[in-house]
């Protein structure tokens, strides 16, 4: 499966949307995240792998700043399948900064078009780069 930075940037997005300091797998479902499969007797493969995207580049902790597996998301595995429980997850720093760059159309869109199959380290360090040079111009445009 390829990353698909437009739905991380929904997923992001549902931390950002939210009063609290901390949500569950349920609020992602209340925003429209399809978490299950369609029968419900499964875990959706695309919220998986970009939740595994999260957890693994530390966009996402559980209330003690652990981000160690899925189950920071409550999320584990049995011989039957995946296992839900409602879990406190909240963004990090990073993932702050990431969704700060991904909210910006401009970084988002090169993103997507330019950057299209490149690593996940790239995309998250193009993204700071590319927020820092749009921010600069607008800085020095309020300077001039």
């Amino acid at each position: 499966m390829r990353i698909d930075v437009q739905y991380i940037s929904n997923l992001l997005s549902v931390f950002l949307d939210s009063e609290k300091a901390h949500i569950t797998l349920s609020e992602f479902e209340s925003a429209g995240v399809k978490i299950y499969t369609e029968d419900r007797k499964g875990l959706d493969e695309k919220f998986i792998f970009h939740a595994q995207l999260l957890v693994e580049n530390g966009l996402v902790s559980d209330k003690d700043l652990r981000s160690e597996s899925l189950n920071t998301f409550g999320i584990s595995y049995n011989k039957s399948g995946g296992i839900i429980v409602e879990r406190d997850v909240r963004l990090t720093q990073k993932g702050h900064d990431f969704v700060s760059a991904l909210n910006n159309k401009e970084v988002l869109e090169k993103l997507k078009t330019e950057l299209t199959n490149a690593p996940f380290r790239v995309l998250f360090d193009g993204s700071q780069k590319l927020l820092e040079h749009y921010l600069t111009k607008k800085l020095d445009a309020l300077l001039a």
